[in-house]
Formats: structure tokens, C-alpha cells, sequence
């Protein structure tokens, strides 16, 4: 017990940073892991969508501090996320402390085609329709020149 004593007084501060540090760590593990899209909004995909509608509204000239500020409002919104998950764990609503954070993801079923002729277009459509937007940029692109250089 004297030994840990004596090893506690000499060296608390970096035994303290050490569980900051391991803390930061797992909490960044958590996150990591977690579902980003899910169609029922579950876990830290509401924090994580306000922490971008923050950080776009952040004016110009203070762009950099407001989107500190942003990021670290996501943070405590992502403790809280946790913190809940242990409160409905402690009640016996979930079966354990991480499963309204770290859960299998609904997603929506064909959700990038709306109907047939695009699930069966090939890769030559795509490739016209591509030289065919490029085309049109690069013409856009040219008319914004003549109108500048009138």
C-alpha cells in the first residue's frame, strides 16, 4: 500500500493525462464505429448533422473560432448521446449501454434509383452523359469569358 502511495504522489500527473488521454481515445473509438447514415436518425447522426448546419452558418470573418466552437458543442451532444445510452441501459430499457449509438444501420432500399432505366443504364450512357455535362461546362465556361472580356 506504501508503494502506492508513494508511486501515486510521484507520479499523478501523468497517471491523470494518461485517463484523459485513454478517455479521448475510446470516446473517438465510439464515434468512429457508429452508424453515419441511418433513416430513423439514431445515435450521433443528429449531433453530427446540427455540427454541420453550425458550421455552415458560421459568418466569414469568424469562420475559424465559430467552427471550434461547433465541433465542440458536438462533442458534449455526443457525451450525451452516451450518457443516455448508460441512463436507458441502467433502466433496463436497452439490453446494453451502447445499443442506441452502435446498431445496425436502416437504410433505404434503392434509394440512388428511382426506377428501372437507371438500374439498367451501362457504363457507355454514363460515360456520354459525363463527355456531355463536361461539354456543356466547358461552353458555359466560354460564355462567361466573352461576356467578361465585353
Amino acid at each position: 500500500m506504501k508503494k502506492l502511495y508513494i508511486f501515486m504522489k510521484e507520479y499523478w500527473f501523468g497517471f491523470f493525462i494518461s485517463l484523459i488521454l485513454l478517455f479521448g481515445f475510446l470516446f473517438f473509438l465510439l464515434v468512429l464505429v457508429s452508424p453515419r447514415y441511418d433513416l430513423q436518425k439514431r445515435g450521433f447522426i443528429p449531433c453530427t448533422e446540427t455540427m454541420a448546419k453550425n458550421i455552415m452558418n458560421c459568418p466569414e470573418e469568424k469562420k475559424f473560432l465559430c467552427g471550434i466552437k461547433a465541433v465542440l458543442k458536438n462533442s458534449w451532444c455526443d457525451l450525451g448521446v452516451i450518457k443516455q445510452g448508460f441512463s436507458l441501459w441502467f433502466d433496463g430499457k436497452q439490453k446494453t449501454p451502447w445499443d442506441n449509438y452502435i446498431f445496425e444501420p436502416v437504410l433505404p432500399e434503392d434509394a440512388f434509383f428511382e426506377n428501372d432505366v437507371d438500374r439498367n443504364m451501362n457504363m457507355e450512357q454514363i460515360k456520354k452523359l459525363n463527355e456531355f455535362m463536361e461539354m456543356k461546362d466547358i461552353q458555359q465556361n466560354k460564355d462567361v469569358l466573352n461576356e467578361k472580356t465585353k
